[in-house]
């Protein structure tokens, strides 16, 4: 399989609602992996206000559990619609911010860092080279930890 981007997950979304909507009863159907970060499945339900079916998806950003379910029938509050690419990287990056001010790699940690490596004092230049690969490969961590979707 493959890692779906957002518009792919949301096509397969409402491919799977137009089929159930085409049929005269809506079959449940389990969730079901459509690329290596992502399910869909078709729930059926049966309430005080009628009945209908929910198509969902969800899909693993690292960072976060996105679902997207598309929903016909009485009860609207099963709807989650599809959130817009520039919100989620806008969310990622409030995340990875966050992330580089609580693990001791902000901008101010790599400019204290470059800062005491280009002292004439040895020790002190030392201890920036060593803080500088550290506040580095944190930030590396970081941006693994923190993806930007696609």
């Amino acid at each position: 399989m493959s890692i779906l981007t957002l518009s792919q997950i949301s096509a397969a979304v409402d491919a799977a609602y137009q089929t159930a909507l085409a049929l005269t009863t809506p079959q449940k159907v389990a969730a079901q992996a459509i690329g290596d970060n992502a399910t869909l499945r078709t729930d059926v339900y049966s309430g005080l206000k009628g009945t209908g079916f929910v198509v969902t998806a969800t899909m693993n950003l690292t960072w976060r559990k996105l679902v997207i379910a598309r929903q016909h029938g009485p009860e609207t509050g099963r709807e989650q619609p599809v959130p817009t690419l520039a919100s989620l990287i806008t969310e990622c990056v409030t995340k990875r911010a966050a992330a580089y001010e609580s693990r001791g790699c902000s901008d101010k940690d790599y400019v204290d860092a470059i800062t005491k490596k280009s002292s004439t004092n040895a020790t002190v230049a030392a201890e920036g080279a060593a803080q500088e690969i550290a506040v580095l490969a944190a930030r590396l961590q970081v941006k693994t930890d923190f993806p930007k979707p696609a």
